[in-house]
């Protein structure tokens, strides 16, 4: 279904995939049952928690009588409540392995890597209110298996976004959200080094609480040189601070 991003690209690529099999009819039609299976599943996800809302709307009328629920713009919320849940929680259904499964050599550039301003929006695991913000992300491209010929190891630019929005897609701690990011891309990457800062503005303390709507959190992930190199972690903070191009 529309609202699990995930799964539905993950299918895509099986797809794509399965034209060039030698079995391409039994693969397609083992993932379009794997796709219904899915897709009944969400459903009924979606319809449990659509009932969940209706009683949370209830039970806010039974805090505040004033509360109309007659009002035409609460036609449907607890439907679309359920649906915007399962859309930000897709990240619960992706499989990081999948992320980086193609690797491409680069010759001798075994330099920094870096990509930053990645953007995501995620949901706070203890008020489910929403954060906001970017990520940033180095490595330091390890050499393949075959020296001579594959070189050293990098990944599609877009593969670092993605691994973003795989932990941003779910009920998450900033904390977390950064350490697995870099955890998987140690694991998956083998990388000689990992660096990721996220920062992220949070509803939970903007909304509602202590109220400071301009308080910024910034966590750190390190592995590898990065964590044994003040240099290389320097050469980092630099190239955050150096403004997009134009």
């Amino acid at each position: 279904m529309a609202y699990e991003k995930a799964f539905n690209e993950e299918f895509a690529k099986k797809l794509v995939d399965a034209a060039s099999d030698a079995d391409a009819d039994e693969v397609l039609e083992r993932e379009f049952l794997a796709m219904k299976e899915r897709s009944l599943a969400l459903n009924q996800a979606r319809k449990r928690m659509s009932l969940g809302f209706q009683e949370v709307l209830l039970a806010l009328k039974d805090a505040y009588p004033g509360l109309d629920l007659n009002d035409a713009n609460f036609i449907g919320t607890p439907d679309r409540m359920a649906r915007a849940m399962l859309e930000v929680c897709s990240g619960l259904g992706a499989d990081d392995r999948s992320v980086f499964s193609k690797s491409f050599p680069s010759g001798e550039y075994n330099e920094m890597i870096m990509l930053k301003d990645i953007e995501y929006t995620s949901i706070c695991a203890h008020h489910f209110f929403p954060f906001t913000g970017v990520a940033h992300i180095g490595y330091m491209p390890a050499r393949g298996k075959d020296e001579e010929e594959d070189g050293h190891k990098v990944v599609g630019v877009s593969k670092l976004a993605r691994i973003v929005d795989v932990y941003a897609n779910r009920p998450q701690l900033q904390e977390r959200m950064c350490t697995e990011i870099m955890q998987a891309i140690k694991e998956q990457l083998n990388p000689r080094g990992v660096m990721v800062v996220v920062e992220g503005k949070h509803g939970c303390i903007g909304c509602r609480g202590v109220k400071k709507v301009n308080a910024t959190m910034i966590t750190s992930g390190l592995d590898g040189a990065f964590k044994t190199s003040a240099k290389l972690r320097s050469e980092f903070l630099a190239l955050l601070k150096r403004g997009n191009l134009r």
